[in-house]
């Protein structure tokens, strides 16, 4: 079993920043085996524990997909996107043993969405993935 250790830093700023982005209403950063982390201004935990929950389940099916979608089953996973009838979410690793998770309405464009996802990765680096549990599954 996992250990839990505190965040070195509080992180919600930085999803703040995220969610500044035109049609990108929420943001949750969360550990490989469902834990949250941080979240965005206007999530609050209770609705940040259930979506780190979801988004940990979605991502371990969506790794299972891998030999459908590419002929192989060691193909590492990068993003999971499902769309709702107004709304997206986007889903991305996010460095070792860590995820974030994206709410974007209808308007958003994807692409955009995701480029600024792996921008926000960029810019806290490797302070995502030391603060959180140990990957038990193997590192995203």
């Amino acid at each position: 079993m996992s250990t839990p250790s505190a965040p070195s830093a509080d992180l919600s700023w930085i999803l703040d920043e995220l969610v500044d982005v035109p049609h990108i209403r929420h943001a949750v950063l969360l550990s490989a085996d469902g834990l949250l982390t941080a979240a965005s201004s206007g999530v609050d935990r209770e609705l940040g524990e259930t979506v780190a929950a979801i988004a940990s389940g979605m991502q371990s099916l969506s790794r299972a997909g891998a030999v459908f979608a590419s002929g192989d089953p060691n193909s590492p996973w990068e993003q999971t996107l499902t769309q709702f009838g107004n709304s997206f979410l986007v889903l991305m690793a996010a460095g070792n043993g860590s995820y974030l998770a994206v709410g974007a309405d209808r308007e958003a464009n994807i692409e955009d969405v995701s480029y600024r996802m792996i921008k926000t990765v960029d810019r806290v680096g490797q302070t995502l993935g030391l603060a959180l549990r140990q990957d038990r599954a193997g590192s995203a």
